[in-house]
């Protein structure tokens, strides 16, 4: 009997844990025809349903998530047309809660896997080969002739059962790859599934750092640790990153979910030894407001975590992603704006504006009415009013959100952005009526080019009576720059001086002792093929101090971090 264990992520760059672990374990106590596929949700239901019914399989085990249940639903109810004897089974955080009520719901689910799958996973593979009943498989609900039915949940399983979950990581290149070392979560807060467990487990250490040593051998490009609050247990957390430091490759990123506030002395003095873009810091500042935090029942001193987020920076060696939730309890418009332009002011590498996500079983959940929020039927059952927020409001918030994620979070627009934010009340109020234009002009309704992005910010910057100055001209030349050789650009900008210089170019190239000291790494190749890998871009200003002074700078694109950015260098060039 084949069992298929089938993930559908939200992006091809993500991996999922869950199908990889079950396919590792089965493999391990051997007997049983196991495979695991991954798709995305953007792949097309009939062109899933082809590729899922060609597998042949006997049982289909579907990882269920907010961000697919519902495309997994309505695949599994075609695919029980075609193959009405395939048992199809879900399992993860969106059907734990609820099995028997979804059973109920949905006549062509077979089976629920409750809670985490580890210890299910040999009984539950017996029963479907027919080897044991379903009474004997743990943290099970499933359909019988009598009925919806559930067995006990299993207890927790021990992390040491985990196996490495990548087999070959050459077929994964590019892509980021999860790894947890701890489940579960010390603290409460109101609006996440975590609070609902009970304690947190750790992954023996040496079983980590064998984990880390393939990551490293193989110099893969990011590893993402799944862990809820990576850092709650200081002891641990600093024994891994102390590791990763001395065994570093030069290569691999880190990203790690942390509570910063639990980061002391001993653990910053640390911090600021490892090597640039090594290890990256997920923040949940979710609000400023202390009402709110009290609301979700969230410990957070705002005045010492933002010191400690600024000491990190001040390291510049560790890129920063801090979070906000928009429609927490007692937060309104202005409040939430507040709570903006406190982490903006923070400068953080990713500003990331969620929206509150009902979930099942969580204390949002069981405080909606008390709360006033409405919130969509269906998943990601995200917040569209509270009694704080309208819809107006939200539907505001979401065009301010698609701005930040479009001007900010890109990285692209880095240089403009510091002229022109300067220029509004706060950084919410330009990010908010950016979005309002974008959204008046019908610019959200069609694709953008990046060379129509600068467009529309220099047509907003004049809607709004403002000057547009030559400089922020060279501010948008120069992130161009940044992120590639410009080929195309918007048609506001102008180029004049590379015409001016073009024999001055041709010549830096040409120079030896130029290749030597600034793209070391092209020695021996002749200028033309430099110039096609590197940039060498003419500005009218210094574009440090701002100051007009014609002023040469060398982008190389061999040579990037993780914002994406060119090493850059100033440079002479001419007499």
């Amino acid at each position: 009997m084949k069992t298929v264990f089938a993930a559908i992520n939200a992006k091809y760059v993500h991996t999922n844990l869950a199908v990889r672990y079950m396919q590792c374990l089965a493999e391990q106590h051997g007997g049983y025809e196991t495979e695991f596929v991954e798709y995305t949700i953007n792949h097309r239901i009939l062109q899933l349903m082809r590729e899922i019914y060609l597998l042949k399989a006997d049982c289909i085990v579907f990882s269920c998530y907010i961000w697919n249940i519902q495309m997994v639903l309505e695949l599994c109810e075609e695919l029980k047309k075609v193959s009405p004897n395939c048992k199809i089974v879900l399992a993860g955080p969106e059907v734990s809660y609820d099995s028997e009520q979804l059973l109920e719901k949905y006549p062509f689910v077979d089976a629920v896997i409750r809670g985490e799958g580890e210890p299910v996973l040999i009984p539950f593979l017996e029963w479907v080969n027919g080897v044991c009943t379903a009474e004997q498989v743990p943290s099970l609900s499933w359909r019988s002739e009598n009925g919806i039915n559930s067995t006990q949940s299993a207890p927790l399983p021990s992390l040491d059962v985990l196996p490495f979950p990548y087999k070959d990581l050459n077929e994964l290149g590019g892509r980021i790859l999860y790894f947890e070392a701890s489940r579960g979560c010390p603290f409460r807060c109101g609006y996440c599934l975590s609070s609902i467990g009970t304690g947190v487990r750790f992954m023996p250490l040496e079983q980590v750092f064998a984990a880390m040593d393939i990551f490293l051998a193989n110099k893969v490009r990011q590893v993402k640790f799944v862990d809820r609050t990576f850092n709650c247990n200081k002891n641990y957390a600093l024994a891994i990153w102390k590791y990763l430091s001395e065994h570093d490759n030069g290569v691999t990123n880190f990203h790690f979910e942390i509570a910063g506030e639990l980061l002391d002395d001993e653990t910053m003095d640390f911090l600021k030894t490892v090597r640039k873009e090594q290890f990256q810091f997920e923040v949940g500042v979710q609000s400023t407001n202390n009402e709110t935090l009290a609301g979700i029942t969230r410990k957070t001193h705002i005045p010492s975590l933002f010191e400690i987020c600024k000491k990190i920076d001040s390291f510049g060696n560790i890129h920063q992603h801090l979070d906000l939730i928009a429609g927490l309890p007692y937060e309104d418009k202005k409040s939430f704006a507040n709570s903006f332009n406190d982490v903006y002011a923070l400068r953080p590498q990713q500003l990331q504006l969620g929206f509150l996500k009902v979930l099942k079983g969580s204390a949002i959940h069981r405080q909606k009415q008390e709360f006033g929020i409405i919130y969509t039927t269906r998943a990601p059952y995200e917040v569209m009013a509270t009694k704080w927020l309208s819809y107006d409001d939200i539907l505001s918030l979401k065009q301010t959100e698609d701005m930040v994620e479009r001007y900010y979070n890109s990285g692209r627009f880095s240089n403009i952005l510091e002229q022109l934010v300067p220029l509004f009340a706060t950084p919410f109020d330009f990010y908010e009526q950016l979005g309002s234009y974008f959204s008046q002009q019908g610019h959200h309704l069609k694709n953008q080019t990046k060379e129509q992005l600068y467009t529309i910010l220099r047509d907003f910057c004049i809607e709004k009576g403002l000057q547009f100055t030559d400089f922020m001209e060279e501010c948008c030349l120069l992130d161009i720059c940044l992120h590639e050789k410009p080929k195309k650009l918007p048609e506001f900008i102008k180029n004049r001086l590379n015409d001016d210089y073009q024999k001055q170019i041709i010549e830096f190239y040409d120079n030896t002792e130029n290749i030597t000291r600034y793209l070391p790494e092209f020695e021996g190749e002749n200028g033309k093929r430099i110039s096609r890998i590197a940039h060498l871009q003419v500005f009218a200003y210094d574009m440090a101090s701002g100051e007009r002074k014609t002023t040469a700078m060398l982008f190389n694109y061999e040579k990037r971090g993780l914002t994406g950015k060119a090493e850059s260098f100033e440079i002479v060039i001419g007499d």
